[in-house]
């Protein structure tokens, strides 16, 4: 029996090494930093959305003074042009093209002064959001620091069960650790078992004495099974 020990001691670090791996994909702090993360990504994204904004204002903006250099350039050559008019239809007619332009400067003037005060609110608006950024990226620098610590102690502990592994299988045939891989892949929760009372260690099942015995009888070279699960018994 002392093979199947020995096996048993690598069963036992390879359930240890199975959990130390579950926690490694599932530490607390992957959630924090995932969140933290993601955080300074929305934020950033809104920064990148509100800069698009200025940039949209001070486009129409540009485009407006541009349109409302052209209307007070119209406006001052129909002036001129009116002043040298003699006949009353033609001034009237050139008195309503200077007004319509007038209107439509004053118009733009209006919207102008309404694009300039949004971007100054949006403005305003990166200069908070700037400051959440910074925020944000120091939460995710402690996030990623803690995390890195975390998995730190963990894959020390998977490295220091490896190495265990390997020291304990060394002892174990290797003909019987073969046998032992292709049970673990059918019973991941046990392939070797102990057998307490008549019940087995993995299914939980108990035993005839008839079949203990049997268990016992097998002649060296032979090692024990349970018979209603198929897992390695150390008797």
């Amino acid at each position: 029996m002392g093979a199947l020990n020995d096996l048993l001691s690598v069963q036992t670090t390879d359930i240890e090494l199975s959990q130390a791996a579950f926690r490694l994909a599932h530490l607390p702090e992957r959630e924090a930093f995932a969140m933290a993360d993601a955080h300074l990504r929305a934020t950033t994204a809104r920064r990148e959305a509100i800069t698009a904004e200025c940039s949209h204002i001070e486009s129409e903006i540009s485009s407006l003074e541009s349109h409302s250099a052209d209307l007070d350039a119209q406006v001052a050559r129909l002036e001129k042009q009116l002043k040298t008019v003699i006949a009353p239809r033609e001034a009237e007619a050139l008195q309503h093209e200077i007004s319509h332009r007038r209107s439509e400067r004053s118009a733009h003037d209006d919207r102008e002064l309404e694009l300039m005060e949004s971007l100054e609110h949006k403005r305003s608006m990166l200069e908070d959001v700037a400051r959440e950024i910074a925020t944000s990226m120091e939460r995710r620098e402690d996030a990623a620091r803690a995390l890195k610590a975390a998995k730190g102690i963990v894959e020390g502990e998977i490295a220091r069960l490896t190495e265990q592994r390997s020291a304990h299988a060394l002892v174990v045939p290797a003909s019987l650790l073969e046998i032992y891989e292709r049970k673990r892949k059918a019973r991941p929760e046990g392939a070797v078992a102990t057998l307490h009372g008549p019940t087995c260690g993995s299914c939980h099942m108990d035993l005839a004495r008839t079949e203990i015995d049997a268990l016992r009888a097998l002649p060296e070279g032979e090692h024990p099974e349970c018979p209603q699960c198929g897992c390695f018994i150390v008797l």
